[in-house]
This record gives structure tokens, sequence and C-alpha cells, in this order.
């Protein structure tokens, strides 16, 4: 009876391990997806932004550099000097008094009394009084003569009638000037001349730029940037040393001939012009 009572008992383990080891076989097979579906939804939350996010970038930067290469930057650069010569119509001369004494006072008295006649002399040729200028004054000892001093006073003497020069100059002469001789032409209203000359440049390197750029294959879009050069000035000197005017015909009783010559303007325009 004991025997069958302790066989009952073993029975009943025996199914208790056999249910236990069941209960414990399900609940590993079923925990396991669980973590394989987690890790594979992560990767696919970080990867899809990222490819998201290049393919923009890439369709910006191709628009942004399409229209910096048309607008482009191929630009043509020219130059253009142009000029205008005109007849001077104001001439300046300059022209004064030498004088030498045992003492400065003495030179200077004999010095104010010779350059107060040559002024009413080139007066007397239709020069205004504001238009005669001390240019310099000098008072110093003889290098040749120690023992005298010399005066020099110089004056710049406007002529606005170029016809009259040489009567002024001889007028002067006549009167006592013996020192300074030169002579200069200009033109009275230089600037206007100069404007003509940059008028006539700007149109000029506008037809310039067009001529090469059709050479070219090229069409102008539009002016970038014009730029003004400086101005040009030439005239031919005319100087008259202080021999050249004391053998002058005056003496003979015929006027000094002057020649003047025409003076030139000028005016350079470079312009820079986009192009396609």
């Amino acid at each position: 009876m004991k025997k069958h009572w302790i066989l009952a008992v073993l029975a009943v383990l025996t199914c208790a391990l056999v249910l236990a080891g069941c209960d414990s076989g399900a609940g590993g097979p079923a925990a396991e997806p669980a973590p394989a579906v987690t890790q594979s939804a992560a990767p696919a939350a970080t990867e899809s932004p990222d490819i998201a996010s290049e393919s923009p970038a890439v369709d910006t930067a191709a628009s942004a550099a399409s229209p910096s290469a048309s607008a482009g930057g191929s630009t043509l650069t020219v130059s253009a000097t142009e000029s205008v010569k005109k007849m001077p119509d104001i001439a300046y001369v300059s022209i004064g008094v030498r004088t030498a004494g045992a003492t400065a006072k003495e030179a200077q008295e004999e010095n104010a009394h010779i350059t107060q006649s040559f002024l009413d002399a080139v007066k007397t040729q239709g020069v205004a009084e504001d238009d005669l200028e001390t240019q310099s004054l000098n008072v110093y000892e003889d290098y040749e003569n120690p023992q005298q001093t010399v005066v020099e006073n110089t004056y710049r003497v406007t002529i606005r009638d170029i016809d009259t020069v040489g009567t002024v100059i001889d007028a002067a002469v006549a009167a006592g000037a013996n020192s300074s001789y030169s002579l200069s032409f200009d033109l009275a209203d230089r600037d206007s001349v100069y404007m003509e000359a940059l008028a006539r440049a700007m149109e000029t390197v506008g037809s310039k730029a067009e001529a090469v750029a059709q050479a070219g294959g090229y069409a102008i879009v539009r002016p970038q940037s014009i730029t003004e050069g400086s101005a040009g000035y030439s005239a031919e000197p005319y100087l008259a040393a202080e021999s050249a005017v004391m053998d002058t015909g005056a003496a003979k009783g015929a006027a000094t001939p002057i020649s003047p010559q025409e003076i030139e303007v000028s005016a350079t325009v470079t312009g820079t012009y986009i192009i396609e």
C-alpha cells in the first residue's frame, strides 16, 4: 500500500515538472519578436530624414549657379581719347625791370620809377589794372660787381586781346622793361572746351565698344562703369628771351610779330560693359 502511494506522488511531481517546462518554452519564443521589431524600426526612422535633407540641398546649389554664370561676368573694357583744338584767346607776358645801384635804396628808387613807366605804357595799350600782377621782387648783391645792389621787379601781364600782344611788349620795352621776358597763350574758358572733348570721348567709347563686341560675336547688355581719365592740355610754348625782344622791330617802328598756335585740349573716357 505504501509502495503504491509513493508511486502516485512521483507521478504527480513528474507531471508538474513537464507542465513547468512547457510554460517556460512558450514564454521564451513569444518574447523574442518584440526586440526584433524595435531594432528594425530605429534605423528606418534615422535614415529617412537624412535622404530627404540631402536632396533639396543639391537642387538649391544647382539653381544658384545658373543665374550667376549667365549674368556672368563677361565684360569688355575700352578707352577713347578725343581732342578739341582752339586758337588761344588770352596771353600772359612775364616782364620786368632790373636796376643796379651803389646802395639798395638807390637801385630801388630807380627801379620803382621805371616800373611805373612801363606799367603806364602797357595800360595805354588796353591792359586793365586788374591784369597787372606782381610776380616777383628780388634784391641782391651783384655777383659781378659786389659794390652794387641789384633790384628786379617782375610783373605778370594778362593780355585779353591777343592781337595786341606785340604792341604791348613793345610799349613795355620802350618804357624801360628789360628783364624776364616770356610769353604763353591759353584759353580763357578752357573748361568748356574740355567738356566738348569729354562729350566726344564719351560718344566714341560707346561706338568703339559696340564695334569690338560685334567683332567678337557678342552683344552689349549694359554699361557696368564709365570712368573719366585725366585731362590733357598741350600748346606750343612761345618764349621770347630778353635778347630776342630787344632785337624786335619796335625800334624801327614795327610791332613785334607774334604767331600763336592752336591749343589742344583732350579728354579720355574708359568704359566697362557687360556682354553676352
